[in-house]
């Protein structure tokens, strides 16, 4: 799995677009901004975009889906806990920012799995920063998308709507059970792995 890195909007949200080098299948994650350098690329390499996959329904992390849709017809995927989020933009917080709001295709559970071409991607529920918040686990490639669960060297607010302290030490309690050491794609900041955050993450303690 190739993955490329884009940091978009006035956050600075982590965009992943990954794709199955052999079948040229992809899926892009998170996207703040619709931003034509990401398209070109999908065009450049002759990618299809099969899914948009939201690690959860704040403003930052969706409010270019609905136009990567539009160009590619690719569908949006989120937990299903997040619909809520996606389509009122005073929970999404899209509200100070043009309202967007974001209607999901395919809505996931806790163990489901998404695939495109040969690269497999594993829900695994982790609220706390919101209800729905969810990390997309590649086990084959020994990869993780954090979404706002979990950066490096800190963890997402939970003081916001749907947010519960207590709630998201025991989703960061169940990735530090994953058991193997994972490089992690977080929502925010740079990169890191699951064993160096799990030495020296307070919140992983």
């Amino acid at each position: 799995m190739k993955i490329l890195t884009y940091r978009l909007g006035i956050v600075d949200t982590n965009c992943y677009l990954a794709y199955d080098e052999n079948s040229k299948k992809a899926c892009l994650i998170d996207p703040a901004v619709y931003d034509e350098k990401i398209a070109k690329v999908i065009d450049d390499k002759r990618l299809s975009l099969e899914y948009i996959i939201l690690t959860h329904g704040h403003f930052d992390h969706i409010c270019g889906a609905n136009a990567y849709k539009e160009k590619t017809g690719a569908k949006i995927a989120s937990h299903e806990l997040e619909a809520e989020y996606l389509t009122d933009p005073q929970k999404s917080l899209s509200s100070q920012f043009g309202g967007e709001t974001v209607s999901a295709d395919v809505l996931l559970k806790d163990g489901d799995i998404i695939s495109f071409g040969d690269i497999s991607l594993k829900v695994m529920h982790t609220p706390g920063h919101t209800k729905g918040s969810s990390c997309f686990i590649c086990e084959s490639e020994k990869v993780m998308f954090s979404g706002d669960t979990l950066f490096k060297g800190g963890v997402g607010r939970f003081d916001l709507y749907g947010g519960d302290y207590k709630i998201l030490m025991e989703s960061l309690q169940k990735l530090k059970a994953v058991g193997e050491n994972y490089r992690v794609y977080s929502g925010h900041g740079g990169g890191t792995t699951l064993d160096k955050e799990i030495a020296e993450n307070y919140y992983l303690k």
